[in-house]
């Protein structure tokens, strides 16, 4: 299940501050007491800051993300270790990277957004369903664009369209 940071961060701060014990707080909660471990480093090193909203939309820039990576591969350090270290909420982005790196090399990495916001069933649906309204009203937009410089093409070369266009807009306009 995933969960908001500011669960993680609720979450965290029972197991650091009022030391309720990670396994009781892993079976009431349902999740891997290895990543309680994982926030709790981050939480000790860096304070509530990586598990505000903002933090999920943080750009991790290239030259970042490389210095990690030779961290990681110089053996001074796991990725779990370095994970914490720049504050990612997740103990596993470090890993990936490091795994794109080696597939890839350098041009396999780059810069990128932090993972989308969970939204809860209903609030996707929304998303969803404004996406798709906004998508048909962008096709109908260029549609309607192409329609009018087809007609202003065709009024161009042709002088009986022209007259019939013109009648038919006056006629229109006498209605109004």
């Amino acid at each position: 299940m995933e969960r908001r940071p500011s669960e993680w961060l609720r979450i965290v701060k029972l197991y650091v501050d009022d030391g309720v014990p990670m396994t009781k707080l892993a079976q009431k909660y349902k999740f891997n007491v290895s990543a309680l471990k994982h926030k709790a480093k981050v939480y000790q090193i860096h304070g509530e800051k990586p598990f505000t909203d903002e933090q999920e939309e943080r750009i991790y820039t290239r030259e970042e993300k490389l210095a990690a990576i030779k961290e990681v591969l110089s053996g001074k350090k796991s990725a779990r270790q370095v994970a914490a270290e720049v504050g990612t909420p997740d103990a596993d982005s470090v890993g990936e990277w490091v795994r794109k790196y080696k597939e890839k090399g350098e041009e396999g990495i780059q810069i990128s957004r932090g993972r989308k916001k969970y939204m809860l069933h209903e609030d996707r649906q929304r998303f969803l369903a404004d996406k798709e309204l906004k998508d048909r009203c962008k096709h109908l937009e260029d549609e309607n664009e192409i329609l009018k410089k087809s007609l202003a093409l065709a009024l161009k070369k042709d002088k009986r369209l022209r007259k019939r266009y013109k009648s038919l807009m006056s006629s229109r306009a006498e209605s109004n």
